[in-house]
């Protein structure tokens, strides 16, 4: 009798455990789920088929889940047949945080892009949406070209410009067309305005006084651009179409001022305009929104004063990407060393940032990155730069050492695709060599910033791009006739 009780014991504790198991694997797991409708499956079709390089090709569809869980499914698609395609991932653990991306490819080339945003694993089938939207090529340049390449793939692409631009100004419309302007060296007045569709041909020219910014107003496919002393205007293919639609008088900035920024978006044109400069030499700047329509003043921000770190003259660009403004600013400053001593120390920069601004109220957002900036490298780094004679001075570097999460010098916006922002780098990064040297390492990357997550993806790319070698000339050099830096150009 004693083992009966013993026996019935074992086989209630082996039933307990048993129907914990079943609870754990039933109650504390969930099903994601992801189904591709009719709708979605045309749009992805008809954006494969504009791309040359998807005729006739191969097509897939992946499916990833990051965040706290991980997980990726792939799968071929016959001639672009996407309707009726579904993910299902089992077993994914309830009350996991997760994003869900989803990601349509021609021959291997990015054609579309989206998420579901966040989304918290719960019990039973997690039926997720995913709103998509078009990725397009990439634009690269460097001293001898410019061109543009497909997402991923930056040593393919095809030429857009075969000779040293002087200064360019670009950006990019819904459908992944491109809009550049390359101003020539030897003709002030003169400037190309071009469009590329999926063949990235040339449609037309433009003569007029440069323009420092181009925007696309996606609700109304208008290109614009604002020239010297704040005019705006704007272009549908020729000379003749063009109008200037705010004066250079005032009316969009104010005397003096220098634009920081520039975007349109459903018929409002929004300006950053410099206002002045602190004691310390450092830009304030104010956010104004203009109605295109009236060219009328609608709303002005209160002053704001950037980052002691930008110095005096930062390089910018600004976007309109899904309900907010995105302005850019980099520093990149290499300053003289042949004066350099033990009193007189040197400082270089190679930095950026990224700020949001809510088009609404014309505020910085400022939980965005650290106080309203994205990717500021904000503490300098300091070598004491060892000399034979003893003594050492400082060189003070105003820059990311790894570049993991900050910028080396961000160009501007080269590419557009849903929920994140696709950014070219370029800068150096500097460190120790040996005793008594100091040395730069070039940096050229393509980096995508999620704006789910705000995380950096980054991926090198040859340093020719957005690199001007000149600004390198004058890093070698000599100080009391001790070597000073040496270059590191790999």
């Amino acid at each position: 009798m004693k083992k009966l009780f013993v026996l019935l014991g074992v086989f209630c504790a082996l039933c307990f455990v048993a129907c914990s198991n079943f609870q754990l694997a039933g109650g504390d797991m969930g099903v994601v789920s992801l189904s591709i409708g009719d709708n979605l499956a045309r749009e992805i079709r008809s954006a494969a088929a504009s791309l040359r390089s998807a005729t006739g090709g191969s097509y897939t569809l992946t499916a990833s889940i990051r965040g706290e869980y991980s997980d990726s499914q792939t799968v071929a698609v016959a001639n672009g047949n996407y309707s009726g395609v579904t993910f299902t991932f089992e077993d994914v653990p309830v009350g996991k945080r997760i994003i869900l991306d989803l990601t349509a490819k021609a021959d291997g080339n990015y054609i579309w892009y989206g998420n579901s945003g966040k989304h918290m694993v719960v019990s039973g089938i997690n039926n997720l949406n995913v709103a998509v939207g078009r990725v397009s090529g990439v634009l690269l340049w460097n001293n001898s070209s410019v061109k543009i390449a497909p997402y991923g793939k930056y040593e393919a692409g095809s030429s857009l410009f075969n000779a040293s631009p002087s200064s360019i100004a670009w950006c990019f419309d819904n459908a992944g067309n491109i809009y550049w302007y390359v101003g020539e060296e030897n003709a002030a007045y003169r400037s190309d305005i071009q469009s590329s569709d999926s063949t990235y041909q040339k449609n037309s020219e433009y003569y007029s006084p440069p323009f420092y910014a181009f925007t696309h107003d996606a609700t109304t496919d208008i290109l614009y651009g604002i020239g010297d002393g704040g005019s705006v205007k704007y272009w549908s293919g020729t000379e003749s179409n063009s109008k200037e639609i705010m004066d250079s008088d005032g009316r969009s900035l104010s005397a003096g001022e220098r634009s920081l920024g520039f975007a349109v978006h459903d018929n409002i044109a929004y300006i950053v305009g410099e206002v002045g400069e602190n004691d310390d030499g450092i830009p304030q700047i104010v956010i104004r929104n203009y109605n295109l329509g009236t060219s009328s003043l609608l709303k002005e921000s209160s002053m704001y004063q950037l980052p002691t770190s930008f110095g005096t003259n930062p390089s910018y660009q600004m976007i309109y990407h899904e309900g907010a403004l995105y302005l850019l600013l980099r520093r990149f400053e290499i300053n003289d060393a042949s004066n350099a001593s033990v009193d007189n120390p040197v400082e270089h920069y190679s930095l950026g940032a990224l700020a949001k601004i809510d088009p609404n109220t014309l505020t910085l957002d400022t939980s965005f990155g650290n106080g309203g900036y994205l990717g500021l490298s904000s503490s300098p780094v300091t070598f004491n730069d060892r000399k034979d004679s003893g003594k050492t001075f400082n060189v003070t570097y105003h820059g990311s050492t790894a570049g993991n999460d900050t910028f080396f010098g961000p160009v501007g916006f080269v590419a557009v695709m849903p929920k994140k922002l696709v950014i070219g780098d370029a800068g150096f990064a500097m460190s120790a060599d040996g005793a008594d040297t100091v040395s730069l390492t070039k940096k050229s990357r393509i980096v995508t910033v999620d704006l789910e997550t705000l995380a950096f993806d980054a991926t090198d790319i040859d340093t020719s791009y957005y690199q001007s070698d000149d600004k390198y000339s004058s890093i070698s050099s000599k100080v009391s006739g001790y070597s000073y830096i040496v270059i590191a150009n790999n």
